[in-house]
């Protein structure tokens, strides 16, 4: 079996799974809500929304979703319910974590209390989306573009080695990673230096069986024409899997002109954390939050 093409193949290899159980934090929003509805409906998930039960019903019949598919934990205020769902995780009631309408300090919040969250100790969170982007022949990898601001060297192993093991979850058996920077040349600043140590590394086997190239510009890494234009014979030719940003700030620019200008939608999650954590933005969409459902349960 191939690797996955389209986002729509993640929900159709979680229908073969044992269903697991999801925990909303403060889900008093209609996106959220119509994502929950459709994913017990596909048997996704099911779920139990956390929030106040009046407003959950009131916006439910407003967007026409049946509050009857699943379970309604009463809490009322916003940081009460993110720990609330959190404890849901933490305590084995529920196999993931997703975001309402909670804004996102307050959700990571509570995923990180130290005592009562969910992130190991000593361990790194790290965002991870996946991208179906119109003419782009396989789904593609971003990390981290969401969480980390400046992540070293160690920081960056450890966010690539999440980043594969999403890879496989979409079945893609020799992840082809890209380790971004301004130029295909190792250059004097840290981004393409630390580019140029995680290629060695992979190319020790130190990832597993992957390949990777860098430091690499983004055009070398998505486009074969620029490779043959430059002449560039890397082992990433424009058909990487994984890009692996130089730090938040670069990588929240990619994410959102991806999203914006090359049309893509998504799916995102936080990983790290003892169980997987839906974190996509109170704006995006049904389907995004729908398909960042089936990654989570792919991967719980």
């Amino acid at each position: 079996m191939g690797s996955m093409t389209h986002l729509s193949d993640i929900p159709a290899a979680v229908k073969g799974l044992p269903r697991k159980r999801m925990a909303v934090a403060y889900g008093e929003d209609a996106h959220t809500l119509q994502a929950v509805e459709r994913a017990v409906k596909e048997g996704i998930v099911d779920a139990v929304v956390v929030g106040g039960q009046r407003k959950i019903r009131q916006i439910a019949g407003e967007c026409g979703v049946d509050a009857k598919l699943f379970e309604i934990m009463d809490i009322e205020g916003e940081m009460p319910s993110v720990n609330a769902a959190v404890r849901l995780v933490r305590e084995g009631s529920a196999h993931m974590l997703m975001k309402g309408l909670a804004h996102t300090d307050n959700y990571m919040r509570g995923i990180l209390d130290k005592e009562t969250g969910l992130l190991p100790e000593g361990g790194l969170l790290s965002h991870v989306a996946v991208f179906e982007i119109p003419g782009y022949p396989r789904l593609l990898i971003l990390s981290d573009a969401a969480v980390i601001p400046q992540p070293t060297l160690q920081q960056k192993v450890t966010i690539t080695t999440y980043a594969i093991r999403v890879a496989k979850s979409l079945r893609v058996e020799v992840p082809r990673i890209a380790f971004l920077s301004a130029s295909e040349s190792v250059l004097k600043y840290p981004s393409s230096q630390e580019a140029a140590i995680l290629t060695g590394m992979a190319v020790r086997k130190q990832f597993g069986n992957v390949l990777a190239e860098g430091p690499i510009s983004v055009d070398l890494a998505l486009f074969p024409e620029v490779s043959d234009i430059k002449g560039f014979k890397g082992r990433v030719r424009g058909d990487a899997d994984v890009l692996i940003v130089p730090g938040i700030d670069s990588g929240n620019v990619l994410y959102k002109a991806i999203v914006w200008f090359g049309k893509a939608e998504t799916a995102a999650m936080v990983t790290g954390t003892t169980a997987p954590c839906i974190l996509t933005s109170r704006g995006d969409s049904e389907d995004s939050k729908f398909y960042s459902i089936a990654l989570g349960a792919l991967n719980a």
